[in-house]
Parts: structure tokens; C-alpha cells; sequence
């Protein structure tokens, strides 16, 4: 890969981001804290999510490229950990979760500008599938625009249960 490719992967993740803002947009607190649906994670929840997400695999994207082919599924430990920050960090304003979000962006995207391109390719593996440190990155783009539809909908079932 290339500076460019750097550039076009910080920009993805930077889209995706603009996608959470548009869809938090005008949220309120008591919004944000509404279930849409009974199994279903609040906004606040999502944000919560989005933040631990991205710190996630970046981490494993930067394991990648430091190491020699490893393993980056989830452990059931590491599941844990990720149950308990959404849970935890939920409960927290909404102003600080989308804090949460904008500073593990704004760290991601620092994170692969110091990445050397050429390490962007070098593979890693989830479960059985083989994935590169870019394709990690990219992966987390396209969740993170994934969750900003997610976003969007639970705001429409929120309104139509009103």
C-alpha cells in the first residue's frame, strides 16, 4: 500500500465517523437512552460500542503489523471486556460518549497515519479467514457506517413506538 492508501483509509474512517454525527444529529439525552426494541442496543449503547470498537481493532490492526501472521479474533476474554465497556461507559452522558467516539476516531486515525504503508499488507488472521492490517482497517470503517444505519433506524423505531 501506498501514502495514499493511508490517506484513503483515514478518510474512510472519517466518513464513517461523519455518518455517526449525522445520524446522532439532534438526539436528545432521553432519545439516546430509549430501547427501540427489546433485544435491541439504545443509541447510547451503540455509541458506547463504536468507541470500543475502534481503540479494538486498531490494536489488532497494529498487532498485524508487528507481529508474524497472528490470531485477532476476539478471546472470550476480551468479549467479556467489550460487553462490560458498553455496558459501563453506557451509563455515561451523552455528551462524554460522543467524546468517547470523537477522541478513539480522531487516536485511530493518528494511529494509521503512523503506520508504514508497506505494512498495511502484511496478513493476520480472524478464526480461519485471513485478513490484512488494512482490511482490518477497512473492516472497521465499514462497521462503524454499519452502526451509524443502526443508529438512524433505532431513532425511527423510537419515534414510531411515540
Amino acid at each position: 500500500m501506498t501514502s495514499d492508501e493511508i490517506q484513503s483509509l483515514q478518510a474512510g474512517l472519517g466518513t464513517a465517523k461523519e455518518q455517526v454525527d449525522s445520524a446522532i444529529a439532534g438526539i436528545t439525552e432521553a432519545e439516546a437512552r430509549q430501547q427501540p426494541a427489546p433485544d435491541a442496543w439504545s443509541v447510547a449503547q451503540l455509541l458506547a460500542h463504536i468507541a470500543e470498537i475502534i481503540g479494538f481493532w486498531m490494536e489488532k490492526a497494529v498487532l498485524i503489523t508487528e507481529e508474524n501472521d497472528p490470531q485477532i479474533s476476539r478471546s472470550d476474554v476480551e468479549s467479556d471486556l467489550r460487553l462490560a465497556a458498553v455496558t459501563d461507559t453506557a451509563e455515561e452522558s451523552l455528551e462524554d460518549l460522543l467524546q468517547s467516539v470523537d477522541i478513539a476516531c480522531d487516536e485511530a486515525v493518528e494511529t494509521i497515519g503512523e503506520i508504514d504503508p508497506t505494512d498495511l499488507e502484511r496478513p493476520g488472521h480472524r478464526e480461519t479467514n485471513p485478513i490484512t492490517a488494512g482490511g482490518v482497517i477497512e473492516n472497521l470503517a465499514n462497521h462503524v457506517s454499519a452502526h451509524a444505519v443502526q443508529i438512524t433506524e433505532a431513532r425511527q423505531q423510537i419515534t414510531r413506538k411515540s
